[in-house]
């Protein structure tokens, strides 16, 4: 989603996927980002998940009202450990900030 951009430490790093699709954030080789909110629209068995490409870990979503859901966080992702939102194809997005 956001490859290609050129990002400098402070940047605000955000996307929001396509409907049909799952979203994948993995930064840079020498990127670390601290990502701050992941949402996704209607939640329907999506899974959010930290993972370093062989191995995940499920994060929780908390709904907030109908239609929509999102988790409030401080994850610090980098090239070896990412997170992935997957599932059922409804959109989601996160936002965050680039720290190195």
């Amino acid at each position: 989603m956001c490859e290609g951009l050129v990002l400098v430490v402070g940047d605000i790093v955000s996307t929001v996927s396509a409907a049909a699709g799952a979203l994948s954030y993995q930064p840079a080789l020498t990127v670390e980002v601290i990502v701050t909110a992941i949402f996704q629209y209607n939640g329907g068995g999506n899974n959010v998940s930290l993972t370093d490409g062989a191995n995940q870990c499920y994060l929780s979503i908390t709904p907030v009202q109908a239609g929509g859901h999102h988790l409030n966080v401080k994850i610090g992702i980098t090239n070896s450990i990412y997170f992935i939102v997957s599932g059922s194809g409804y959109k989601a997005g996160f936002t965050g900030i680039q720290t190195k």
